[in-house]
């Protein structure tokens, strides 16, 4: 009987840390799966209105969009705007 009394703090600890462990993933994978709108910067529909994407892509990607003058190159930023939106810069358009 005192095999298992001795063992139970090890036992307590491991669980504890398997915890902790299970608990940081799932909060990683979580935010890693949130959806973001962003404003593709200098671009606008037919109506005047700036054109959407809504992704769960990290920032950093580079994404292809056709916006009225053929594809472009766009790369989604961390910078957010007054509207929630986040910024995705095009590429091509200042080279």
């Amino acid at each position: 009987m005192n095999v298992f009394s001795d063992a139970l703090p090890e036992f307590f600890g491991g669980l504890a840390v398997a915890i902790v462990l299970a608990t940081i993933t799932w909060l990683i994978s979580r935010k890693n799966g949130q959806v973001h709108r962003y404003t593709l910067l200098n671009s606008t529909d037919l109506d005047g209105n700036p054109v959407l994407h809504v992704t769960t892509r990290r920032p950093g990607t580079v994404i292809r969009r056709d916006v009225g003058r053929g594809p472009e190159r766009f790369e989604l930023t961390k910078a957010q705007l007054p509207d929630g939106t986040y910024v995705a810069e095009p590429i091509d358009r200042y080279v």
